[in-house]
């Protein structure tokens, strides 16, 4: 996948979610410079952490190699530079990535136009329409957000697949939608209005692609970086219904994401969603070679893991290939935690069984304040520096990330 910067930035591609060698990873350091540029722009860094390093420069274009070695799953990418991720992907860069395999295909899930991608998203504008993101400074010499938003930038305009509010026809049948949040900062509660005597989603995958069996939902809990792949049967609803998808975390006009019309023509659904839908290996904590301890919160010097705000080169954590480990986030206050390379397993919350939400691979769990949440995780094919972070994005850029290296040689704490 070959990427051109013709922006006035250096940019980074991340492919989140994507299973890729280290150097295609995305790694924050290594820019795209822009065109005609011949060097790395300085900036202040702010107390971020190693914000003015750079890794593996390129110039103009970089090409990533995506090998799709993995399930099936709706992946996504986005910018990934150190410091500016925030307000790149504010202004638009991010966008789906779709993995499909022969056991998806083999399944009776609704596909073609009945196969829809969702990207949700909360944004806000300047009276001219360009997009208002609250920088401190507007040429991007210094990173950060004003005072007012260092918690996270919330918008009061709820976009999908970047349009405001839209609405899309649909018939009485079965849909599969791909919900991702892709907001910076927003977490959603998604629920249809009015509702059907059952529960309307029937979740069938998610971060990582399909679950082994449907789990039907009464809502849906999707934090930043999250998705949820779900059908939705509009056959539940009389003709001409207009059902809403709402926000139940949402205040005025953030309540408001997207209405369907059940106006579409009668035809014959021959879509299904099986009872087994895919096999999901189960990593088994018990062979766990390390656990590993991931402190997020707010200190003296920002935003950081473990008392520390990142630094490049600095990392937290060496597993090895092919090994079993559990990690251990605990959070302050909400924090949207994703892991780099491979996916993992939800084995617990504050010691109890994982939440409804948690089923599947995961690569970004929801971490609630006050929380601890363990994962088992297991990296594989891939040796070399990887990341793990807050994927609230102000969060990120304000240096709540961290290094963490896989080598093929024994772990190291």
């Amino acid at each position: 996948m070959r990427h051109r910067n013709e922006l006035p930035h250096p940019t980074v591609v991340h492919l989140h979610g994507g299973h890729t060698p280290a150097d295609s990873d995305g790694y924050p350091m290594d820019v795209i410079l822009p065109v005609g540029a011949t060097s790395m722009p300085q900036h202040n860094a702010h107390g971020h952490g190693a914000a003015a390093t750079t890794g593996n420069l390129a110039y103009e274009e970089r090409t990533y190699l995506y090998p799709n070695r993995q399930r099936a799953a709706s992946l996504w990418y986005h910018d990934h530079r150190h410091s500016f991720t925030g307000p790149a992907v504010w202004r638009g860069l991010a966008g789906f990535h779709l993995v499909g395999d022969e056991i998806e295909d083999s399944l009776p899930l609704p596909r073609g136009d009945r196969d829809i991608p969702l990207f949700i998203c909360d944004r806000s504008f300047a009276e001219d329409g360009s997009f208002a993101y609250p920088l401190i400074d507007p040429d991007l010499h210094t990173p950060g957000v004003t005072d007012r938003y260092m918690n996270g930038v919330l918008g009061d305009v709820v976009l999908v697949n970047g349009a405001p509010w839209p609405r899309l026809e649909v018939s009485p049948v079965r849909y599969r939608f791909r919900l991702l949040n892709g907001s910076n900062a927003r977490r959603y509660r998604l629920t249809l209005e009015p509702g059907s005597a059952a529960d309307p989603f029937v979740q069938i995958g998610s971060d990582g692609g399909l679950l082994d069996r449907p789990l039907p939902h009464n809502h849906i809990d999707i934090s930043p970086g999250e998705r949820f792949d779900v059908v939705i049967d509009f056959a539940a609803y009389p003709p001409g219904t207009s059902v809403r998808l709402r926000n139940a975390f949402g205040t005025g006009p953030v309540t408001d994401i997207l209405r369907f019309d059940i106006t579409g023509p009668t035809r014959y659904d021959d879509a299904a969603v099986p009872d087994r839908l895919a096999p999901v290996e189960r990593l088994d904590p018990a062979t766990a070679v390390a656990e590993r301890t991931f402190l997020f919160q707010l200190g003296p010097n920002g935003w950081s893991i473990n008392g520390r705000p990142y630094e490049s080169g600095r990392a937290l954590a060496a597993p090895r290939l092919g090994t079993v480990e559990i990690w251990r986030f605990i959070t302050d206050v909400h924090h949207p935690v994703h892991v780099h390379l491979d996916p993992f397993q939800v084995i617990s919350r504050n010691n109890r069984p994982p939440g409804p939400f948690d089923a599947g691979w995961k690569d970004t769990v929801d971490v609630r304040p006050a929380e601890a949440v363990e994962v088992a995780v297991r990296f594989t094919d891939y040796p070399g520096p990887f990341m793990l972070h807050c994927h609230n994005l102000e969060h990120e850029d304000m240096a709540m990330m961290g290094d963490f290296v896989v080598s093929s040689g024994a772990a190291r704490t």
